[in-house]
């Protein structure tokens, strides 16, 4: 019918990009099941299996970037499918990251409300690798929205709790190096729910560009 708004087909391209999303989400799965019993004897094994689940995204971006180097013709602009495999890996480099640096700066313990500040960040990036998944829809913006919508609420809850942490660590934490390093856990998650924000607002992008 005429106006319709035609639903893009899915293929290699489109279905990779909730495949590296997923690498995240199993990246923040793994963090919020060590929070949840925490153990300073294991952030070696935190650090190793979490940069393990990491090596394998960056394993699959390669595949999928050297696939796009011989093709000759791509669904969408070849430089929107480059920046979005990029935006994804940076979300799982964000979350390797908080496993790195609890191991980095021995976490004895962790800093309060980590565990569900760090349940926020799971829920991100499961709504983005959801919203991923609908990405064939990118040409019916009614369909996606939703999806985006959701992540954006997120990461604005992500700010919030960023900002109440950390007023409150000032307020009650008096030694400084226990401030620090809580201050840069509550930074870590919500500068991750950051590039889940960014990845859903250039699906936007390439949907407004592809109408």
């Amino acid at each position: 019918m005429f106006g319709k708004k035609k639903k893009a087909k899915s293929n290699y391209y489109y279905d990779s990009f909730p495949a590296l999303c997923h690498f995240s989400l199993d990246c923040a799965k793994y963090i919020l099941d060590f929070m949840n019993s925490f153990d300073h004897e294991k952030l070696f094994d935190l650090k190793t299996n979490v940069h393990e689940i990491e090596h394998k995204a960056d394993d699959k971006k390669h595949e999928v970037t050297a696939r796009l180097l011989t093709e000759f013709m791509t669904p969408i602009d070849r430089e929107d499918i480059l920046e979005l495999l990029r935006l994804i890996d940076d979300i799982t480099d964000a979350v390797e990251e908080i496993s790195l640096k609890l191991y980095l700066y021995d976490y004895q313990e962790l800093p309060p409300d980590s565990v569900p500040f760090m349940k926020l960040i799971y829920d991100c990036v499961e709504k983005t690798e959801e919203c991923l998944r609908h990405f064939p829809d990118f040409m019916d913006m009614k369909k996606l929205w939703p999806y985006i919508e959701e992540v954006i609420s997120l990461e604005e809850d992500s700010d919030t709790e960023y900002i109440d942490d950390t007023h409150k660590l000032y307020l009650e934490e008096k030694n400084g190096f226990k401030r620090h390093r809580a201050e840069a856990m509550y930074t870590m998650l919500e500068e991750t729910a950051d590039r889940c924000r960014e990845v859903c607002r250039f699906v936007q992008t390439i949907a407004y560009k592809n109408v």
